[in-house]
């Protein structure tokens, strides 16, 4: 396997970004945002927003995703040849 698929957060402040964990498989990696998608909008729906009488969109009904994947390539681990100088 040549990539790995980070799990990234897009934070609520400031607009920082979280790397939550990688993976191997990305039907995993994506199954994995899509559940933690729906956590983050059912745990919205039980608090109060009193700057807004709307309810949050759930997840399938916006393209905006707060949790997204992340292709990247792995490296192959390259021996690093030895000095015999001391210093």
């Amino acid at each position: 396997m040549k990539d790995i698929y980070l799990l990234i957060e897009h934070g609520m402040d400031q607009g920082e970004v979280y790397v939550l964990g990688w993976f191997d498989d990305e039907k995993r990696a994506k199954e994995v945002a899509e559940e933690k998608e729906w956590e983050v909008y059912r745990a919205s729906l039980k608090t109060e927003h009193p700057w807004s009488n709307h309810k949050p969109l759930a997840p399938d009904q916006t393209k905006y995703r707060r949790f997204w994947i992340k292709e990247i390539s792995r490296f192959d681990h390259v021996p690093v040849p030895r000095s015999s100088a001391v210093h």
